[in-house]
């Protein structure tokens, strides 16, 4: 409870404060309240005006450019982690699309209706960690879809009505070939869309274009942990739910998420802001990216750099010590500010990056 705890309070002391403040951010902007449906459940969500006219309108417009110079079914993906507000967002922008003659109607779908069957979560296991582990007690993961399923049917739709499936909330199970995908865009969202993990990487190939919405995880952990107050938790019992159910959730998405081609900041409000385009990148080995640089003095750069200096009768340029110490104290930043954010903790600084206990104990004091 990194927030709550701030100045001494217990959790409960902080729980309405955190509440009023963000009450208070609220009452400065706007707010659109709309009712959606999904899945023949009723939904109220709100949204800041000025987002929806300068973000969400801009969006839809350079979708349907882009679907009509496509000249056949465009497939977007929104990937946000558990808890983000994923699903209604999409089902808004699709209501906005309907509103403006001048854009390319959108259908939003969901991959929940991709799930294994619940019959199969409970026969069948997976191991994790030296343990076998039933896939019905870590249903949401990656593990528990039927992946294989998933990627047919994004490529059946882009050149075929197709019929989706749906997961239903009531019984709490997959049903088959409900919604049938007729319009030109449609906006698929979920939370391993652009996971970078074995087959989910070839899910990402399928997208035309791809937002990523990111959320800070402490904001996420006191949303979790006020809808389960409201459904008759005490905290106590809440923030146990969160550091065994969704905390590894969340955090893996974040974290193993491939870049998106834009990315929307989501705020403690429930706002957004465009938090930046990022160019097309190709697939990596994304393991070697969590690797403790080389930054040695003799390593590949800099030791060509120091060959041809030499070469010349030039002396070692004193950069290059600078590179190697900045490099160095570049890392520790970024390893102290993942652990004080409440991104990762201790032991998932451990287990992700080169680091010993020893290191890691000097950077966080």
């Amino acid at each position: 409870m990194e927030r709550w705890y701030s100045q001494g309070k217990t959790a409960a002391e902080a729980l309405p404060l955190a509440m009023e403040r963000q009450e208070s951010m609220m009452q400065e902007k706007i707010w659109r309240t709309c009712r959606l449906m999904k899945n023949g459940l009723a939904h109220k969500v709100q949204y800041n005006q000025a987002t929806i006219d300068n973000l969400f309108f801009p969006f839809l417009r350079h979708m349907s450019k882009m679907q009509q110079k496509m000249g056949r079914r465009m497939v977007v993906f929104l990937a946000a982690p558990p808890g983000a507000g994923k699903s209604m967002l999409a089902y808004f922008l699709e209501r906005l699309s309907n509103t403006d003659e001048n854009l390319v109607p959108v259908q939003a779908l969901g991959i929940e209706g991709f799930y294994y069957p619940q019959a199969y979560l409970n026969t069948h296991d997976i191991e994790q960690e030296g343990s076998r582990i039933s896939l019905k007690n870590i249903k949401g993961s990656p593990e528990t879809f039927a992946v294989d399923k998933l990627i047919g049917k994004l490529t059946d739709l882009r050149t075929n009505d197709v019929r989706w499936p749906i997961y239903d909330h009531t019984t709490h199970d997959v049903v088959e070939e409900i919604v049938t995908v007729r319009r030109s865009i449609v906006i698929v969202e979920g939370t391993w869309l652009l996971l970078g993990e074995k087959r989910w990487q070839n899910v990402r190939s399928l997208a035309d274009y791809s937002i990523f919405v990111n959320v800070e995880p402490t904001v996420l952990k006191e949303w979790f942990i006020r809808r389960k107050i409201a459904g008759g938790s005490t905290i106590e019992t809440a923030v146990q739910l969160y550091q065994q159910k969704e905390r590894q959730k969340v955090e893996r998405c974040l974290r193993k998420s491939w870049p998106a081609d834009e990315t929307w900041q989501l705020l403690s409000d429930g706002d957004y802001q465009l938090k930046g385009r990022i160019m097309p990148t190709r697939m990596v080995d994304r393991n070697a990216l969590w690797k403790k640089p080389d930054i040695q003095l003799n390593n590949t750069l800099l030791g060509g750099l120091n060959n041809r200096n030499a070469g010349q009768g030039i002396q070692m340029p004193l950069y290059d010590e600078g590179y190697a110490h900045g490099m160095e104290e570049a890392r520790k930043v970024i390893l102290k500010k993942l652990y004080e954010s409440g991104t990762m903790s201790s032991k998932a600084l451990l287990d992700t990056f080169q680091v010993t206990a020893e290191e890691l104990r000097d950077i966080i004091k």
